[in-house]
């Protein structure tokens, strides 16, 4: 059954996982790390395990306890409380103020942004349609720099007119490039 009604951004306990390292976390609960990348062990603050959780930026795992954390859990079974009210308390220590109405309506006046995906793959397949042997002739210098450059432009397309006018011009320089590749 669909969802009707006004689609709802992430949650409170999303944003404070996208915005609370574990290290973070970590810290609060009194456990100091180092960095490295692929992981440090400590002990564990839920089961006391000797060096059994792995800590990683944005999560840690426990293998006593055999638990996924990410930091709003962590947080949450160290202050023993539900994962939202957690989350509140976590965003608060980091001065975290929710976008207010202004910047809601912006953000909505705004649009989604553009499929450049997409029109990446449309590009692709017209250039495919129109040169014989293209998955090999496409990694030529003639070809592939000039399909370079055009989808290096995708980041400045933002409205629906810059896409159709991105799309149609590529074609036309992409066109003109086929032409000269395929009259050698």
């Amino acid at each position: 059954m669909p969802r009707y009604g006004v689609p709802r951004g992430p949650s409170l306990t999303e944003i404070a996982n996208d915005r609370i390292s574990f290290h973070q976390a970590l810290a609060w609960v009194g456990i100091s790390t180092g960095m490295r990348e692929r992981g440090m062990k400590v002990d564990c603050p839920l089961c006391g395990g000797d060096n059994s959780l792995r800590v990683w930026p944005d999560h840690g795992w426990c293998f006593s306890c055999r638990v996924y954390l990410s930091a709003v859990g962590l947080l949450a079974r160290h202050w023993d409380m539900r994962y939202p009210d957690a989350a509140y308390l976590a965003l608060d220590k980091i001065g975290y103020v929710p976008p207010g109405y202004e910047e809601l309506w912006e953000e909505a006046r705004r649009g989604p942004a553009p499929a450049r995906e997409d029109l990446a793959d449309a590009l692709r397949v017209w250039c495919e349609a129109n040169c014989p042997g293209w998955a090999t002739r496409q990694f030529e210098p003639g070809l592939a720099v000039p399909l370079s450059r055009c989808l290096g432009l995708l980041p400045a397309v933002r409205t629906a007119q810059e896409c159709d006018e991105w799309l149609a011009r590529c074609k036309r320089v992409m066109g003109k490039m086929l032409e000269l590749s395929l009259a050698k």
